[in-house]
C-alpha cells in the first residue's frame, strides 16, 4: 500500500508539472519592440521606436536637416519676395526635435492591442501594387520569443498596418510639447 501512495504522489506530481509547463508554452509571443519609418513624398522622413520593456517612444530624423541657404549662391541677397518663399519654406519643412516619451500601462495596452490582431495576412507584402506617391512606411516588430518581422507596406498598408502607425502617431502628437515637431507630425498624420 506505501508503494501505491508513493507512486499515486509520483504521477500527480508529475501531471501538475506537465501541465504547468504547457501554460507557458501557450502563451503568444508579445511585440516587445517597434520600429516604423515615416517617409512623405514631399517632407522629410521621420522614424519611431517603441520599446514595450522599457515603456518609452522615440521619435527621430534618420537623414540631417539642410535647409537651403538664406542668400543666393554668389553671396547676394534675396529679394523680399524670394526672402518670404524662403521663411515659407522653413515654417512648413521645419527641423525635427528628437524627443522621447515614457509610455503608461493604457499606452502600450493600446498598441498591444493592434499589434496583436495582426495575423500572417498582415506580415505580407509581397504582392503590393503601391501608388507611385504618398507616403511609404517600413514596420519592424520584434517579439518576446526573438521573432523579428519586417512589413514594407511602402505607401499601400493595409487596414491593421495603418492603425498600428496611427495609433504610435496619435500618441506622439497627444505627448508632443515642440512646435516643429507638432508642423512636422501633423504633414505626416496629413498621409495617413
Amino acid at each position: 500500500m506505501k508503494n501505491f501512495t508513493l507512486l499515486l504522489f509520483c504521477l500527480v506530481l508529475l501531471f501538475s508539472c506537465d501541465k504547468k509547463n504547457d501554460d507557458g508554452k501557450t502563451e503568444k509571443p508579445k511585440p516587445v519592440l517597434i520600429k516604423i519609418g515615416y517617409y512623405p513624398t514631399f517632407h522629410l522622413p521621420a522614424e519611431t521606436i517603441l520599446n514595450f520593456n522599457e515603456k518609452y517612444l522615440i521619435f527621430y530624423s534618420p537623414v540631417s536637416y539642410n535647409p537651403p541657404p538664406p542668400s543666393k549662391e554668389n553671396g547676394e541677397k534675396w529679394s523680399t519676395e524670394e526672402e518670404k518663399e524662403h521663411l515659407e519654406y522653413l515654417n512648413e519643412m521645419p527641423e525635427l526635435q528628437p524627443f522621447k516619451i515614457t509610455l503608461s500601462e493604457n499606452d502600450i495596452d493600446r498598441i498591444q492591442r493592434i499589434s496583436g490582431s495582426f495575423t500572417s495576412e498582415d506580415f505580407n507584402d509581397k504582392d503590393l501594387k503601391p501608388a507611385m506617391d504618398g507616403m511609404s512606411t517600413n514596420i519592424i516588430i520584434v517579439y518576446s520569443n526573438g521573432k523579428l518581422v519586417q512589413i514594407n507596406p511602402m505607401n499601400a498598408p493595409n487596414e491593421k498596418q495603418r492603425a498600428l502607425y496611427g495609433e504610435i502617431l496619435d500618441l506622439l502628437i497627444e505627448k508632443n510639447t515642440n512646435k516643429n515637431n507638432a508642423v512636422i507630425l501633423q504633414k505626416i498624420k496629413g498621409y495617413h
